[in-house]
């Protein structure tokens, strides 16, 4: 045995040492590099990458050892055996060639990785260990049994370490990640802790003879250490150049298969056909929808001309001719744009196709693509709707047709009805039945009211309700619609008023048709739901432009109100606040519902502010247009002679004070207000004591304590209040009242609520008449002041007995002479004989209709060069019916059952009368 005194003390070059570990890290971290291109690889590739891996690998880990062999220094110059040598760098490249291998597996488990690792640290020990006997020295190597073991399991538990890190990072897709390069680190690191182990597990002891043939020993000089080292890196790091280019390489590779592969899956999962046409109009692509849609398969048609394929013969010429161009200039009307065509399937079948048609120009050769849609579906789903459309237009015809036979029929009696009723009442009649009667015509004019809201309402469902733009009057239009309302208010004891603030232009162009059946909607359920007080309608300007203006209805009442949950919902067809209402009040719910589509169909927005028990005031906004000739301010005509004139009102109502007020200050009057009786006669004799005594008095009919007529016959008993004119203003017209009017001095006496233009024409009549006769001087009201507008010949076209009969009547009270004729023929006949001022025509009636009527007149007219006013006189109601009449020829329209107001608006507007005044 060798004495522990002849032991050997080695030494390491640090140097050298620190070098195998940095050999030892680049190693590693080559073998994380080579792991994820030996995985991404396959086939013959995937061999070439483990082999030359293996061996780059194997020389970086033998490297580190044989580099770490040379940094052991002892006393003695130490050889190395090359065939030993080369036999330890063979078990190098093993154990890189066993771990690439396992890490380059889809799934590695426990096992495996076990398994691998005990081989790959079984082949790195040998390597170590086979190494160790390259050495040639004088010297004697004994091995500690301990350490060696522990070597060689170190061997087995750092290749089992790197085997886990090389599987999971082997997938970086960056060469330089953080992580690949703390792995190598960690590798680096653990691979020359067994190498170092090992070396501590020999010791030598000084022997005479060498421990080994030298027939091959070698003695390593500097200079190949050097080489050794340098060739060591080179190899490395070709290797993870070789691996980072590869990695880009293939990266881009993929990337160009995914986007070939998400191609190919568009086109094959596209609704529509795809054909791809190379340089000769030959088909080299044809897609899964292209097979469906036309029946050929992609290999029965490669390499075919296109229009072989999909043209029907008798279009192939053409088509031809367009592909030759295409082909070329790339260039033709077809390019780019989608245009429909009929193609032909492979069993001769016809199918209607978009297709469109794309250019694109490669290797100098243009090349064409085609997207085909096959259009059968869709044009089956429109023949489909067209007919459904038909069936639908044709039901809707008849419904229309329907309800304009139910509309006429039901309107031509209720003409009658209505129309004789009014007359009836105008007679002598008992107390019973005047009852009696008054009841016949509100049951009429509900039933009426309710024919209106259907046909209006389904007129605004179907989207024909007709809108027109034509100028009118806006304080006319308002007074007259007003005018209408005022007996259902005198009835009930209320209050209504109308109040146009002055600076709201007068001349507007619009629909005043729709505007009237606005105003008439919210105040009649105004007065429908208010008890007492008063319902007052309001206008002012929102918002004003050189030629348009935005005005702000309101309608208020101090009615029941509407709770606040119910304030959204009462806009909605057939709904009222309560459900109660329907019952205590009645009617349909369908008022608000079209007042708000109107609205909204003109362009503005209606909403309620209410509180249950004081009331409700409806709010809505339409946009006119100005008319080009009118004054932007409101000016009524004829006022000069009544500047400056002081006038008294006396009205204990503030809302009609205020109303008044503004009249006349627009007229440029002097007013002076007050609310009673006894203070009238006060302020009368004040102004008298001064000197400037009140030249009119507008006197209200109904007041508590001190009534009007109270305050006249006070002014006619006092001598010293001589000298006023007195207009009485009444919200309710007894029988009697004119007499007392006479008796008393009273100069007209007009119903509440009074139109402006009524008004203002009846103070100019008052004040002219004041010098001319102080004996008994008539009494001016409303139906005096119409006679007095002059007397018409009206022709009446008329097929009815009765609507002749209402129409005559209504005619011959205002002073009118009227002829009948039966229908159209009759009514040539009686305008050769004379001339009439105006004709009332009916639309539907035997012989001749009144278009056809019309259309005659207006013949004669070209020769001679007249014009006589014709009005429709009609029960037609629905859509298109006023459209059709004045695009006959026709100058107005007005639906029946007549309505004096209506019929008399219908005339002034068509021919306005000068005022006898």
């Amino acid at each position: 045995m060798t004495s522990p005194e002849i032991v050997m003390v080695g030494s390491y070059d640090y140097r050298l040492v620190v070098l195998s570990v940095v050999i030892a890290v680049v190693a590693s971290y080559a073998a994380l590099d080579l792991a994820g291109r030996v995985t991404s690889a396959r086939g013959g590739i995937r061999a070439l990458w483990l082999s030359g891996g293996a061996v780059a690998m194997g020389i970086g880990i033998w490297s580190m050892h044989y580099i770490g062999m040379l940094a052991f220094r002892l006393t003695i110059p130490i050889q190395y055996d090359w065939p030993t040598v080369l036999a330890s760098l063979q078990a190098a490249i093993l154990a890189s060639a066993i771990a690439l291998f396992v890490v380059s597996r889809r799934r590695m488990g426990l096992f495996r990785a076990i398994v691998g690792s005990v081989f790959m640290g079984s082949a790195i020990a040998g390597m170590h260990y086979i190494g160790m006997a390259a050495m040639r020295l004088r010297a004697m190597c004994h091995y500690s049994r301990g350490l060696v073991t522990t070597s060689v399991l170190l061997a087995i538990v750092i290749s089992f370490v790197a085997l886990w890190l090389t599987f999971h990072f082997r997938g970086e897709a960056r060469s330089g990640g953080w992580r690949k390069a703390l792995s190598a680190i960690v590798m680096g690191a653990a691979v020359p802790t067994m190498h170092y182990t090992g070396m501590a597990a020999a010791s030598f002891t000084a022997s005479t003879f060498p421990n080994g043939d030298l027939s091959h020993a070698l003695n390593i000089s500097s200079l190949g250490t050097t080489s050794i080292i340098v060739v060591t890196f080179m190899v490395l790091g070709l290797t993870v150049v070789t691996s980072l280019i590869d990695r880009r390489f293939s990266a881009q590779a993929l990337e160009l298969e995914s986007r070939e592969k998400r191609f190919r899956q568009i086109l094959e999962t596209s609704f529509d056909a795809f054909v791809g046409m190379d340089a000769q109009g030959r088909i080299v692509d044809w897609n899964a929808q292209a097979e469906r849609a036309f029946g050929w398969s992609q290999a029965q048609v490669d390499g075919r001309v296109l229009s072989e394929a999909i043209i029907p013969a008798r279009y192939r010429q053409s088509y031809e001719q367009e592909i030759a161009q295409l082909l070329a200039s790339g260039q033709g009307p077809a390019v780019n744009k989608r245009f429909e065509i009929t193609a032909s399937r492979q069993d001769k079948r016809d199918i209607p196709v978009e297709i469109t048609i794309s250019a694109m120009r490669h290797d100098g050769l243009h090349h064409f693509s085609a997207f085909v849609r096959d259009l059968s579906e869709r044009k089956r789903f429109e023949q489909d709707l067209r007919e459904a459309k038909e069936v639908a237009e044709a039901a809707n015809r008849s419904k229309s047709d329907f309800l304009a036979n139910m509309s006429h029929e039901i309107r031509t009696p209720m003409n009658g009805i209505i129309g004789m009723t009014d007359l009836a009442l105008e007679t002598e009649l008992t107390q019973e039945q005047r009852e009696f009667l008054g009841m016949v015509k509100s049951s009429a004019d509900s039933l009426l009211s309710l024919l209106n809201d259907i046909l209006d309402f389904s007129k605004i469902e179907a989207g024909k309700l007709d809108f027109e733009t034509i100028d009118f009057l806006l304080r006319d239009t308002l007074d007259d619609t007003i005018k209408v309302l005022g007996l259902r208010a005198q009835q009930k004891g209320l209050e209504l008023a109308c109040q146009v603030l002055p600076e709201v232009p007068d001349g507007l162009q619009g629909d005043p048709t729709r505007i009237r059946q606005i105003v008439v909607n919210l105040v009649g359920n105004a007065i429908k739901f208010t008890a007492e007080g008063e319902v007052v309608v309001h206008v002012e300007v929102q918002e004003e432009s050189e030629d348009e203006v935005l005005l702000h209805f309101s309608v208020r009442d101090t009615g029941v109100g509407i709770p606040l949950s119910k304030q959204q919902s009462i806009f909605e067809a057939f709904t009222q606040a309560d459900n109660s209402m329907t019952r205590k009040y009645g009617g349909t719910g369908l008022g608000l519902a079209i007042s708000s589509r109107l609205v909204n169909l003109m362009g503005g927005k209606i909403w309620v502010e209410s509180d249950i028990g004081r009331g409700s005031t409806f709010h809505f906004t339409v946009r006119f247009r100005m008319q080009k000739i009118s004054s932007r301010k409101y000016e009524p005509a004829g006022v000069e002679t009544l500047r400056g004139l002081p006038v008294l009102i006396v009205d204990d109502n503030a809302t009609n004070r205020r109303i008044l007020q503004e009249i006349v200050l627009v007229w440029q009057m002097e007013p002076t207000l007050t609310e009673g009786g006894p203070e009238a006669l006060t302020l009368r004799e004040r102004a008298c004591n001064r000197g400037t005594p009140f030249a009119l008095i507008l006197l209200d009919a109904q007041m508590p304590g001190m009534d009007g007529f109270s305050v006249a016959e006070r002014v006619k008993l006092d001598a010293r209040l001589a000298g006023s004119v007195i207009i009485m203003l009444t919200s309710a017209g007894l029988r009697g009242d004119a007499a007392r009017c006479r008796e008393l001095g009273i100069k007209a006496y007009l119903t509440k609520p009074i139109k402006r233009s009524d008004l203002l024409q009846a103070v100019k009549v008052v004040l002219g008449a004041q010098a001319i006769s102080e004996v008994n001087p008539s009494i001016v009201t409303i139906h005096s002041l119409r006679e007095s507008r002059g007397r018409l010949r009206i022709l009446l076209v008329e097929d009815n007995r009765v609507n002749q009969a209402v129409a005559t009547r209504l005619l011959e009270k205002r002073g009118h002479e009227v002829t009948v004729a039966g229908n159209g023929r009759e009514a040539l006949e009686a305008l050769e004989k004379q001339t009439p001022d105006l004709v009332l025509m009916d639309v539907q009636m035997p012989e001749m209709d009144g278009l056809q009527a019309t259309a005659a007149i207006r013949n004669v007219e070209l020769k001679s060069g007249k014009h006589v006013p014709i009005i429709a006189m009609t029960a037609h109601a629905m859509a298109g019916d006023k459209d059709r009449c004045l695009d006959s020829g026709m100058d107005g329209y007005i639906s029946k059952p007549l309505r004096a107001e209506d019929l008399f608006s219908a005339i002034e507007a068509v021919l306005p009368i000068p005022v006898g005044v």
